[in-house]
């Protein structure tokens, strides 16, 4: 391709966070996460950008991908592709960015804007295509903060029914629930609660982020999102969150009344998931796939692979040793920005 940088930076550019990931050599050298809430405006992009661009090497290969497109910052997709890739070619500048599409590399400066439904939210074909030249036979679950991916490989190939948001949600490979900030009414109408069925509240008051904080199973290097109220990420006020949901504060019951009622709906989250992934396994019952579990939320995908009888692999497992120069991030974290940037390497060397 005529590029011989040494090193390659991944970027997702999301709605809520942008993550990116730097590699060289094969291996993961760094990966962030930021904070992007891009619906408050293009500021929190430049920001974004700017906090990851002061920690890299000054010559480097960029490939980008999205799913900021979506947010409603934006009249539409189209404007939201235009915009996002006209705003990070300025920060980082056209020479030496990528965009992937149709399974190639094409230069930023030569990307044709009438085609941006090839790359708007495919971030997910990227981590499936290079799953799919590492592993036979696997299912890679996706967690992240927002939503879930659940992607095939087949002797393989990358195996998807769905092309975009719309057709993906209607074949379970894209699901609307993540770790930190999918509001709990979006679970469930109603829990128990102290013996009785007690309908939630249709109010944003509380997020499933508070009930993997009061249960101890949120890394806390996931964990940027604002919370309902604006107030701390600590478990009493995760607590007061929850309680708020059935119309209680959080001294009204024990601590463990609320931890009980958290184990609930984390439970609920892990069936709606795992009914998603018998789906899947339907439509090839002799074939016992792996479970490849990516994103914040992966210890969600480790727990189904037990309960369906699954071998367990994190996505680290297909990347090289790596440095951590990074915020405590690894590659499973930040799935598709690191499959991106080993691509582009991967094509720049051949």
């Amino acid at each position: 391709m005529g590029e011989s940088m040494s090193h390659v930076v991944g970027w997702d550019l999301g709605g809520a966070h942008l993550k990116a990931a730097l590699v060289s050599e094969g291996r993961s050298r760094a990966t962030w996460q930021v904070a992007c809430p891009l619906w408050q405006g293009l500021r929190s992009l430049d920001h974004a950008i700017d906090k990851v661009k002061a920690n890299l090497p000054i010559d480097c290969v960029h490939g980008v991908t999205m799913t900021g497109e979506m947010v409603d910052l934006f009249d539409d997709r189209s404007i939201g592709v235009q915009t996002l890739l006209e705003r990070f070619s300025k920060k980082i500048g056209p020479q030496h960015c990528f965009v992937f599409q149709d399974g190639i590399f094409i230069p930023l400066s030569k990307f044709d804007s009438k085609k941006f439904k090839k790359i708007a939210s495919n971030n997910w074909q990227i981590s499936l295509s290079y799953l799919a030249q590492l592993e036979k036979n696997a299912l890679l679950i996706d967690i992240g903060s927002t939503t879930c991916d659940i992607l095939s490989v087949r002797n393989h190939h990358p195996v998807a029914r769905g092309h975009d948001d719309f057709t993906r949600q209607r074949y379970d490979e894209l699901i609307y629930m993540g770790v930190v900030r999918t509001p709990l009414m979006a679970l469930s109408d109603q829990v128990p609660f102290q013996g009785e069925r007690v309908p939630l509240m249709a109010e944003h008051f509380a997020t499933i982020g508070d009930v993997y904080r009061i249960l101890n199973l949120l890394p806390e290097k996931a964990d940027h999102a604002e919370t309902a109220d604006g107030k701390p990420k600590t478990k009493a006020a995760s607590m007061q969150r929850l309680a708020r949901m059935i119309g209680l504060d959080r001294d009204d019951a024990p601590i463990e009344a609320w931890e009980e009622l958290s184990r609930y709906l984390h439970e609920i989250q892990l069936q709606r998931l795992a009914r998603a992934c018998l789906y899947h396994l339907s439509r090839d019952p002799t074939n016992r796939p792996i479970l490849v579990g990516a994103g914040v939320g992966r210890f969600l995908v480790e727990e189904m692979a037990k309960r369906l009888g699954l071998e367990y692999r994190d996505f680290n497992a297909y990347f090289k040793q790596e440095l951590n120069l990074g915020a405590g991030l690894s590659a499973a974290d930040c799935a598709p920005a690191a499959a991106i940037a080993c691509l582009l390497e991967s094509r720049l060397q051949t």
